[in-house]
């Protein structure tokens, strides 16, 4: 069965998360991935309606992802994206990655409350042990969301990333189920 037929769906008190469809590409979504502030530790720097909606339709295929949007509770705006992927089912690892695209949404505490959510999400309803993301060193206000979700570092990759033509650290983190009393 693919995930987009299954009814995956996560609530908050700001926000809620479901899975992405085709039909949520649109003109603003290609917004955020075209703006230097939203992108800037991205590795996309630009994409079109035509890009995402080929983008999601491969994420809904796939046995080792969830695609969710995040949207507002009060106007249901789609605000930005999660994702855990890839999901390991045998180990139950799994890798999250989150985007606010919607800059009047940064600092209210958005990304700290889909982070709980979904990370909650992979060991309550997927059973998973271990969730882990990458994230750039230079983006420190993600660093202080992550560990503020639980999140603790495991390893940094040195000169990893390339931006431009910048080399940069990525620190690697993750949150263990508290089922899972095991040190990776």
């Amino acid at each position: 069965m693919l995930f987009s037929e299954k009814k995956y769906y996560c609530s908050g008190t700001q926000i809620y998360v479901r899975i992405l469809q085709v039909t949520d590409a649109s003109e603003r979504y290609v917004g955020w991935l075209n703006n230097p502030k939203v992108n800037q530790y991205l590795e996309t720097r630009h994409a079109t309606v035509s890009d995402i909606k080929t983008y999601i339709a491969e994420k809904i295929a796939s046995p080792d992802c969830l695609f969710f949007g995040i949207f507002t509770q009060d106007t249901h705006e789609h605000i930005g994206n999660v994702k855990l992927e890839p999901i390991d089912w045998h180990t139950k690892k799994a890798t999250l990655g989150i985007l606010i695209g919607e800059t009047d949404y940064w600092g209210k505490g958005i990304a700290t409350e889909v982070i709980a959510l979904v990370t909650d999400f992979a060991f309550t309803e997927l059973g998973l042990s271990e969730v882990q993301l990458g994230v750039i060193t230079e983006n420190k206000a993600a660093l202080r969301v992550y560990e503020k979700c639980g999140y603790t570092v495991f390893k940094i990759d040195a000169n990893a990333l390339v931006h431009g033509s910048k080399k940069y650290d990525q620190v690697w983190m993750h949150c263990l189920s508290k089922n899972n009393l095991s040190i990776t």
